[in-house]
C-alpha cells in the first residue's frame, strides 16, 4: 500500500513538473502529453487504491482549467484562487487519509518552487508572463510598441540584455526594445544586429 502511493504521489509530482515545463519550454506538445498521462495515470490508480472518483476527477478539471483561463485572462486573482482551492480539494479528496494528499501537495509545492528557480537559473523565461509585464509597463525607456514601425533599426547593433530563447531584450542606442531571435539561442551581453522587422517584431542575430 505504501509502496503505491509512493508511486501516484510521484506521479503527481513529475505531472507538476512537466505542466511548469511547458511553460518555460519550446517543448510544449511533449510536455503537455507528459502532464496529461501522469495526471491522468494519478488519478486513475487512486481510483482503485484510495477515493477518487468522477466527481474528484470532475473538480481536477475545473480547478486546471479556471488556472490556465487566469493566465490567460487576469480577474486579479478570483479565478486563480477558486481554480487553486478545487485542485487542492480534488488532491485530497484522491486518499483515504487527508494527511497524505496534504504531504503530496507540499512536496509538489516545493518541485514547482525547485523547477520554476532552475529554468530561470538556466535562462528560460516564460512567455506569458513576459507577455503580461510587456502590456503593463509603461516606461518611456521601453522602446516596445505594437503598432510602431521600427524598420529604422534595420541594420543597426546593440547588446542582448537578456538571454534570447528565442525572444528576449535587447538594448539599441541606450533604448530596450524587445526582439526574437533568428536562431534558437542568443547569450546574454552579445553583440546583436538587427536583420528584419516581421509584424512589428524585431528580429536580430549575434554579431559574428
Amino acid at each position: 500500500m505504501l509502496t503505491n502511493d509512493i508511486t501516484i504521489a510521484l506521479s503527481f509530482i513529475l505531472a507538476v513538473i512537466s505542466l511548469i515545463s511547458v511553460l518555460f519550454t519550446n517543448k510544449k506538445i511533449l510536455f503537455g502529453i507528459l502532464t496529461v498521462i501522469l495526471f491522468g495515470f494519478f488519478y486513475y490508480q487512486n481510483s482503485k487504491v484510495n477515493m477518487a472518483d468522477n466527481m474528484t476527477i470532475l473538480t481536477f478539471i475545473m480547478g486546471i482549467s479556471l488556472l490556465s483561463i487566469e493566465i490567460f485572462i487576469p480577474s486579479f486573482g478570483i479565478i486563480g484562487i477558486i481554480g487553486t482551492i478545487l485542485t487542492i480539494y480534488s488532491v485530497l479528496d484522491s486518499y483515504e487519509n487527508s494527511g497524505t494528499g496534504i504531504v503530496v501537495l507540499i512536496l509538489a509545492a516545493l518541485a514547482i518552487v525547485l523547477t520554476v528557480t532552475i529554468y530561470v537559473k538556466l535562462g528560460f523565461s516564460n512567455n506569458l508572463f513576459d507577455n503580461f509585464i510587456l502590456k503593463n509597463e509603461n516606461s518611456s525607456k521601453r522602446g516596445y510598441n505594437s503598432k510602431k514601425d521600427h524598420s529604422d533599426l534595420i541594420g543597426k547593433f546593440g547588446l542582448s540584455k537578456s538571454i534570447l530563447r528565442p525572444t528576449g531584450r535587447v538594448l539599441i542606442d541606450d533604448v530596450t526594445y524587445d526582439a526574437k531571435s533568428n536562431s534558437d539561442f542568443i547569450e546574454k551581453e552579445k553583440e546583436v544586429e538587427v536583420v528584419a522587422v516581421k509584424d512589428g517584431h524585431i528580429i536580430v542575430k549575434e554579431k559574428i
